[in-house]
């Protein structure tokens, strides 16, 4: 509606200026007109006068003449007729009502006519006829005819005028609020409600206003708009989607090595078990035993086999490729949880795997199964660092005085931190720098995939927290993971 007020202000505003300009014009020409008919006519009766006065001059003298023009004020109402001197010195009743400077032209036997005023605020119309008298002395006859007629007639038109422009002003605002309201709001809200919905990221509505002016090719330059940016979303989707499954994939595929490393140990470790209940069973089957020592053997048996189950649960379960789900976890629980899988590795490299996990409860928002594969590689790369043995530290504990790295939005937060501390080879400056780049390996062909790192840093990244690492060459190395602490009030 705002438009069309401008609008409508505008052009309103234009007509009223142009037609002002225009009446105001029109009554000075036709002010200029009526005076000049005045001023015509009172040269018409003036001269007719000055013709009588003279012929009464020279055939009875001054008294008589100026006796018959005062007499003529009797015949002529509107007009005011009586005898001027314009040179000497002459009584009030004979001075002209204008000063003598203004009258030089009478010396020149022309007549002179123009506009004065009276001290009540008059205006008046002067017109002075010369008249040269037999002993040289320079008379006038002096025609005083009121303007007020005039100004009457001024004063009506400007109301006239007045009217009109208010009339036209008031009819204007209505006529063109209603087209207005039809050519332009309508369209206007149509088109202001579909960028709204655009806006709120809703690509589901279309607008098409008919017609060919400028409003309708906005209309069809936003469904073109608005076109685009769904198809625009629908391919960043599928491309987000892909790239999606091709980095589960890829984390699946990560995780499958990891398990390949794990698996030598595990085998190894499962021998044990297996080697005691084959010989419980044994005894089992032989002669001459008590009843309290089978069942001995068969409690022993089954604590075997509940053991082995247990390590093969675990490692299918990290090998089961599925849907990323975070949930509320204690970090110290993931971290127990990854012992058995860690012990058989670290046993063969002849290494102490120590984990310190914190007092109190560390709450993050997680998915179990990639902060899992993230510790795993973290730390089977501490492991594989330590050719010669050594110990490798895993500790969990809550973060005060920490500063995020400019990427991370919510530096505001609280941080707990995992640290994966090992005392193998360590790396330099050049190798820091490049760790976390895909494909870059230190280890030897069929040792890695270069892909470990890379992907562990993504998933801390996703979670809202980041990797840091500390490393000294031939001392060892220490991998800082840090996560936001996150409550359940905060999940509310």
């Amino acid at each position: 509606m705002r438009l069309t007020v401008k609008i409508t202000f505008a052009v309103l505003l234009g007509v009223a200026l142009v037609f002002s300009a225009y009446s105001y014009f029109s009554i000075q020409r036709e002010r200029e007109q009526l005076k000049k008919n005045l001023s015509r006519e009172s040269r018409h009766i003036g001269e007719s006068l000055r013709f009588l006065v003279t012929e009464l001059w020279q055939q009875s003298g001054e008294d008589i003449a100026i006796d018959f023009l005062k007499k003529a004020n009797q015949d002529y109402t509107q007009t005011l007729v009586r005898w001027v001197w314009i040179d000497g010195e002459v009584l009030q009743q004979y001075q002209p009502r204008v000063p003598v400077e203004q009258l030089k032209n009478l010396y020149k036997e022309e007549t002179v006519a123009l506009l004065a005023g009276s001290p009540d605020g008059q205006d008046f119309l002067l017109t002075y006829l010369p008249l040269l008298t037999e002993d040289g002395r320079i008379g006038a006859i002096e025609l005083s005819e009121s303007m007020d007629e005039m100004h009457d007639y001024v004063q009506e038109s400007l109301r006239r005028s007045a009217t009109v422009v208010g009339v036209s002003i008031v009819s204007g605002l209505l006529f063109m609020g209603a087209l207005g309201s039809i050519w332009i709001d309508r369209p206007m809200r149509k088109l202001r409600a579909q960028a709204e919905r655009i806006g709120t990221g809703d690509l589901t509505t279309s607008v098409n206003l008919p017609g060919s002016g400028e409003i309708s090719e906005l209309s069809s330059t936003i469904e073109r708009m608005r076109s685009q940016l769904a198809e625009a979303r629908e391919a960043e989707q599928l491309a987000n989607n892909e790239r999606i499954d091709a980095l589960e994939k890829l984390r699946h595929t990560e995780r499958l090595a990891t398990l390949g490393q794990l698996s030598a140990g595990i085998a190894h470790e499962l021998g044990t078990p297996l080697n005691v209940i084959a010989g419980r069973a044994k005894l089992i089957c032989s002669a001459g035993m008590n009843p309290d020592d089978i069942s001995r053997s068969a409690g022993i048996i089954g604590e075997q086999t509940e053991r082995m189950t247990e390590i093969m649960r675990q490692l299918l379960s990290f090998a089961r490729r599925g849907k990323a789900k975070k949930q509320l976890v204690d970090l110290n629980i993931v971290l127990h949880a990854l012992k058995p899988l860690l012990e058989p590795a670290a046993r063969e490299q002849e290494v102490n795997l120590v984990i310190d996990e914190a007092k109190q409860p560390l709450s993050v928002y997680v998915d179990p199964g990639q902060l899992q594969q993230v510790l795993l590689n973290l730390t089977l790369n501490g492991i594989q660092a330590m050719p010669d043995g050594g110990k490798i530290t895993l500790t969990s504990q809550y973060v005060t005085d920490v500063d995020p790295p400019e990427n991370i939005k919510n530096g505001d937060t609280n941080w707990v931190c995992l640290y994966i501390k090992d005392q193998g080879s360590g790396m330099d400056s050049e190798v820091l720098k490049k760790i976390f780049d895909p494909f870059f390996t230190t280890k030897d062909v069929g040792q890695g995939t270069g892909l470990g790192l890379s992907i562990a840093h993504g998933i801390i990244e996703e979670h809202g927290g980041w990797i840091a690492v500390d490393s000294t060459p031939e001392e060892g190395s220490c991998f800082s993971v840090y996560l936001p602490e996150t409550l359940k009030e905060e999940l509310v």
